[in-house]
């Protein structure tokens, strides 16, 4: 039984393989909430995954990769998660990117190997105002009289498509705005309203890019690797030195600090790999791995990166010159005052996949602040934890959770698996806030687990019990968020100064044929001109536009 998990994992990857082999690529598309920013802004982003040969949306995939590229190369990676063909996600534009303009190169895992040609990305336009470094060969100076717009042309408007902004529609500062679909078909979008400030009249409204949304995309190798459920994660594990103990046929366990569920199971092989199919593990996380039973040898781990050579088509050089001055002083200060007061609270959590192995299953779950406090959590838990028990098998006390069942139960504290039950046994109770128990069985990877054990600390640092030297930790970068900025929890907060360049993004919306998508965009603490714009796909291979403008006076 221990190994029908990987048997059903293998032949869904070959049968997804043979059918993929079988159709085009998978495409990724991105849209942006806007065009130009500066370092220290957010990039929203909207993926569209698409079946290249069909023109549908693709459901083989559950993770998009987008790079961000410069004249000088590669500057970083954001993972986008990806539900029916579609994703959200934010970036934040580090103070340490250079000055220049930007192309944005999207591609899944299986069709993510060496380019064989150009992908012609969309380009954004970076002004970081805090340093005078700018991307090498990536900046153009030219003087004041000369113009600085970008090359990219205003794109035609989908017919049957229309943004209304009714004269009458601001009320306690809102402004209503209508997307109306008539353009025969359901529609997926995302919806931007942001400042068209002097920095973006100069830049132009289309910016740098040349190509509608459809149109950003390039071909590359195919890799056979598939992130069906989340991300193929490859891990090699290499001995400390004085650990003789070998590499091979180890037992690796993965989770991830944190009160999550992101827990996963493998066997090394003769180089000491081991391959994980995680569901989304979302935003920065540290990933702990325990290796092996010995605790007294020591391993460290590499997380093995997916590389490939993508060539972004050529990027025009930024045109600048001292006529912006005025405009990022402008852009600059609303910029401070807007990262100064941020919060992720602000933000709108759309749905995620859920990443639990336990499934829709409720724990019993035993607060302990409700209960009078024992010094010892052994007697915690035998006046209080009804469906736990104390056993002793051999010299080791163990946790019972099914008492007719010979198997011991998988204990995790803080979201990391504790292998020695009686660490967690002889923790302060003090320090622990609840015990949740999930009273069946469950069959993970190689292994079956008589029930599930979950101690909660205040902390979330596991109560700084010691787990020995075959445990390693690894920082790692997971999917991004899947956030919208609707601004509706901005409204109402006295103390919130909204001076955000962005005051809506909605990255997924869908409206049906005929039907009408509105929303109430609340309204920045300035005035000035504020551009809607709607960009996305029928789901039928054609791209979807729209865009208009209203004034706040």
């Amino acid at each position: 039984m221990r190994f029908i998990r990987n048997i059903a994992i293998s032949l869904a990857i070959c049968f997804g393989l043979l059918s993929h082999t079988l159709n085009a690529q998978e495409r990724v598309y991105v849209s942006t909430d806007k065009n130009c920013y500066l370092a220290g802004e957010d990039i929203w982003l909207s993926i569209f995954c698409v079946d290249g040969d069909k023109g549908g949306y693709s459901d083989m995939s559950k993770l998009a990769y987008v790079e961000l590229h410069s004249r000088e190369g590669l500057q970083t990676t954001v993972k986008v998660a990806i539900m029916e063909g579609r994703g959200a996600g934010r970036f934040k534009i580090p103070f340490s990117f250079p000055t220049g303009n930007y192309s944005l190169v999207a591609f899944t895992s299986i069709d993510g190997g060496d380019s064989r040609g150009e992908f012609n990305g969309k380009v954004i336009s970076i002004f970081n105002t805090l340093t005078a470094e700018k991307v090498e060969g990536g900046v153009e100076i030219v003087g004041k009289d000369e113009p600085v717009k970008g090359d990219g042309e205003r794109m035609a408007p989908t017919a049957g498509l229309e943004i209304n902004v009714p004269v009458s529609g601001t009320v306690e500062g809102k402004r209503e705005i209508n997307v109306v679909n008539n353009t025969g078909g359901r529609v997926s979008l995302n919806v931007s309203v942001y400042h068209l400030d002097k920095l973006s009249a100069l830049v132009g409204p289309e910016g740098y890019s040349t190509v509608p949304l459809l149109s950003r995309k390039g071909d590359f190798e195919k890799t056979g690797i598939v992130d069906h459920s989340g991300e193929t994660m490859k891990v090699r594990i290499v001995p400390k030195p004085g650990n003789a103990a070998g590499v091979a046929e180890k037992v690796v366990y993965m989770s991830a600090l944190g009160n999550t569920d992101d827990f996963y199971s493998g066997i090394t092989d003769a180089a000491g790999e081991v391959t994980f199919y995680t569901n989304n593990i979302y935003g920065s996380r540290d990933l702990v791995f325990e290796i092996g039973k010995d605790t007294s040898v020591g391993y460290d781990v590499e997380i093995l990166q997916k590389k490939g050579e993508h060539k972004p088509a050529d990027i025009p050089p930024l045109r600048i010159s001292s006529q912006m001055m005025e405009a990022l002083q402008e852009r600059n200060i609303n910029m401070q005052i807007a990262a100064r007061f941020e919060a992720d609270t602000i933000f709108d959590l759309l749905p995620v996949r859920g990443t639990s192995f336990i499934g829709q299953v409720e724990p019993y779950v035993y607060d302990l602040d409700a209960y009078t406090r024992f010094p010892v959590m052994g007697e915690v838990i035998a006046e209080y934890v009804k469906y736990l028990r104390i056993r002793r098998e051999g010299k080791q006390e163990v946790l019972k959770v099914l008492w007719n069942d010979t198997g011991k139960p998988l204990l995790m504290v803080d979201g990391i698996p504790v292998q020695n039950h009686s660490i967690a046994i002889n923790m302060d109770p003090l320090l622990v806030k609840r015990i949740e128990v999930y009273p069946r069985r469950y069959v993970l990877n190689y292994f079956i687990h008589s029930g599930v054990v979950k101690f909660i600390t205040y902390k979330g640092d596991m109560g700084g019990i010691d787990m020995g030297n075959n445990m390693a930790v690894q920082n790692f970068r997971g999917v991004s968020y899947p956030l919208a900025f609707l601004g509706g929890k901005v409204y109402g907060k006295g103390k919130y100064p909204n001076f955000n360049n962005t005051i809506y993004w909605n990255p997924i919306v869908e409206v049906e044929d005929g039907g009408t998508f509105n929303f109430n965009c609340v309204l920045p603490d300035y005035k000035g001109e504020f551009r809607i714009v709607v960009e996305g796909t029928d789901g039928n291979g054609k791209g979807i536009y729209c865009t208009e403008t209203f004034k706040v006076e």
